[in-house]
């Protein structure tokens, strides 16, 4: 099913600085045995990137590929270690998940996520996503 997918991500760094960032994509939801899939094709001016959602009924995991690439694993009250990959090298990253809340229809999709991240060496701080898919007309 074809679906447009909003983006919203409020990052609270360690000084206090809330940054929020909200983006558009179009994209796919796919139901599948294992949940619901929401694939979408990230372009920003100088990358490219391929990314996959998918909503499990105890976690959620959200993989990035392309110049820059990680696999983030979320299941509420874990800790769950990755690499983050860049064309400048690869990264050490850490991600406990506060809370996960999740409203599945079949014409919408809703996702929030509650998360601390810390990439090693490059910063640390308390994140939301929100992620909302609803189905094209």
């Amino acid at each position: 099913m074809d679906v447009k997918i909003t983006i919203k991500t409020s990052q609270v760094l360690e000084d206090g600085d809330i940054q929020t960032i909200e983006s558009f994509y179009s994209g796919k939801k796919t139901l599948k045995s294992t949940g619901v899939f929401l694939d979408f094709e990230e372009n920003g001016s100088m990358k490219k990137c391929h990314r996959v959602i998918k909503i499990g009924d105890e976690e959620v995991v959200i993989i990035n590929s392309g110049d820059s690439g990680s696999k983030m694993k979320f299941v509420e009250n874990e800790i769950h270690n990755s690499i983050y990959r860049t064309p400048y090298g690869n990264f050490d990253m850490s991600i406990y998940t506060y809370k996960i809340k999740k409203k599945i229809l079949e014409n919408e999709v809703k996702l929030n996520l509650d998360y601390k991240i810390e990439i090693k060496g490059l910063m640390k701080a308390n994140n939301r996503i929100e992620i909302k898919a609803i189905a094209e007309a």
